[in-house]
């Protein structure tokens, strides 16, 4: 098994290589007016725009820093159940599969910080992870949707109901809240601000407006293996220690999220939304190919996955 692990590897490796290199290539989209709202006032992304090497320094920066911070939810897990290499490669994959990603935008500190607001929540420090994931959302407004949702589910099951409800939900309305004073003290907008947030976090836009015969074979690779990882773990939820299911039902609700949040607002500024599904499919792609990696129909499914992944990439030079 240490030898197929070695392969995929060096083959994913290789691949990754590739899509990073030709990713550079390919310059950065105008995004229009990008807004990161706990920067607004201060800082004008049109400015860091002009300069691709800023661009280039940043955006990679944040993704080493979000690939470590996977790397530590992996050491969270017991049994090599997430294999970390696998879990990395992965990730770089799927965020690669748009180019954009290596060059710098308003995601890359969100999925940071949704990556530690993840941690936080498995290992039961909802407050800090309800913070750290309001704070997310200051970065990229979209996110807001998400805090709900997770707020529930981190009551759901909780022997003290209502004082966990009462911290997380603390957790989530603090970082909003001191922008709002911030600004109301220093700008004397906090109404404009609110106005503005809440356009950009309602500002849907259609993913199927022009999709490429590349487009489509990837995500229906993608999708056929991700419902059968899905189906693989809903099989095994119940034999995993209390850990490892902690993270899968964390992993399953965040990719519900994340496609929610990609499938309504992919095409917005040309900003790469992929990150924010590539984290928990990330990891469910590597429980499950670490389980399954002797399987043959796990081996035709990577095969397929990179394959798909080479056509998306020649299809931006053709």
């Amino acid at each position: 098994m240490q030898r197929k692990y070695l392969f995929w590897t060096k083959v994913l490796s290789c691949l990754l290589l590739g899509l990073t290199i030709s990713s550079y290539l390919i310059p950065a989209a105008d995004r229009g007016e990008e807004w990161i709202p706990i920067l607004s006032g201060f800082f004008d992304m049109s400015i860091m725009g002009e300069s691709m090497w800023t661009m280039a320094l940043l955006g990679g920066l944040f993704n080493v820093l979000i690939v470590v911070s996977l790397a530590v939810i992996n050491a969270k897990s017991v049994n090599n159940v997430f294999n970390p290499h696998l879990t990395t490669s992965f990730f770089l994959l799927l965020i690669l599969l748009d180019p954009q990603s290596v060059w710098f935008s308003c995601l890359h500190p969100a999925v940071l910080l949704f990556v530690w607001g993840q941690f936080c929540f498995i290992i039961n420090q909802k407050f800090t992870s309800m913070f750290l994931l309001s704070c997310s959302a200051l970065f990229y407004a979209p996110l807001i949707w998400t805090l709900p949702l997770v707020w529930a589910i981190s009551i759901i099951g909780t022997a003290d109901i209502f004082r966990v409800a009462v911290k997380s939900f603390g957790g989530m309305l603090l970082p909003p809240l001191y922008l709002l004073c911030f600004r109301f003290m220093m700008f004397g907008d906090a109404g404009v601000f609110i106005d503005e947030y809440i356009s950009r976090a309602v500002e849907v836009s259609s993913p199927m407006a022009s999709v490429e015969f590349t487009s489509i074979f990837l995500v229906i690779c993608i999708s056929a293996i991700m419902l059968h990882a899905v189906s693989y773990i809903f099989s095994t939820m119940f034999r995993n220690n209390i850990v490892t299911g902690h993270i899968l039902k964390m992993e399953l609700m965040c990719l519900v999220l994340g496609v929610l949040v990609f499938v309504l607002f992919f095409g917005n500024g040309n900003i790469p939304v992929n990150m924010i599904v590539a984290l928990p499919m990330a990891m469910i792609f590597s429980y499950f190919f670490t389980a399954n990696i002797n399987a043959a129909s796990a081996r035709i499914e990577l095969i397929l996955l990179c394959c798909a992944a080479v056509l998306h990439r020649l299809s931006y030079f053709m």
